[in-house]
């Protein structure tokens, strides 16, 4: 008696995954063994870094300002 199609599909699989090589059915976008992306591309992470630095040295001059004011007001 032969396997049905999608069985066969299974055992036979077009694609290998690129990390760990585990046959892949053409419905898969993730690896079923280690979970690396198998069609899908990630996307970068967002750079924050710069920003929250900027933000950081704004709000640090900011407070430096009202403190000098503060000081130059008590006399």
């Amino acid at each position: 008696m032969p396997a049905p199609a999608s069985a066969q599909a299974e055992v036979s699989p077009q694609e290998v995954c690129p990390l760990c090589g585990a046959p892949l059915t053409p419905e898969q976008s993730w690896c079923l063994r280690c979970g690396a992306a198998a069609r899908t591309r990630l996307a970068a992470q967002p750079k924050w870094k710069a920003l929250v630095v900027a933000l950081l040295v704004v709000v640090v001059l900011s407070l430096g300002v009202l403190a000098a004011a503060l000081v130059k007001l008590a006399g």
